[in-house]
């Protein structure tokens, strides 16, 4: 079945948490089979663990990123997703305004996959939803 669901960074970084936002993982868990992350997540996850120190808490972050490359389909940043992304960061421009480089990656591989682009940081994306057909659930508040 293919994906519907891409998780963006701060989703997946709730799950090895030693208190994680309970009904981010009761909605995970009911939609586990129809979730993604992007390769752009992915890139960050694994900047993220190559930039901490040897200790617990790294070897938790570790078994998570283990886990989701087994667990999770790896969707790829490719020329459609950068063509996406290119005319919504020129439309912001021509107002004046910016995109986060990653975030707009992210959103614009929802938008040429047909996803539903899950985050936290719903008003990071506010402009790209303006910008593009761009679809955001927030777990948290859900």
């Amino acid at each position: 079945m293919k994906p519907v669901y891409l998780l963006d960074t701060n989703i997946v970084s709730e799950f090895p948490k030693d208190r994680p936002e309970e009904k981010v993982l009761e909605y995970y868990r009911a939609r586990k089979n129809l979730c993604a992350i992007s390769a752009v997540t992915w890139q960050e996850l694994n900047r993220g663990i190559n930039r901490m120190h040897e200790g617990k808490k790294k070897k938790s972050i570790q078994s998570l990123i283990d886990n989701l490359s087994l667990n999770l389909e790896i969707i790829p940043y490719d020329s459609f997703a950068a063509q996406i992304c290119g005319e919504m960061q020129a439309r912001a421009e021509a107002e004046g305004k910016t995109m986060p480089f990653y975030d707009s990656q992210i959103a614009a591989t929802a938008v040429a996959n047909g996803m539903i682009l899950v985050t936290r940081n719903t008003a990071d994306f506010k402009l790209m939803q303006d910008k593009a057909f761009l679809r955001v659930e927030n777990w948290f508040t859900a």
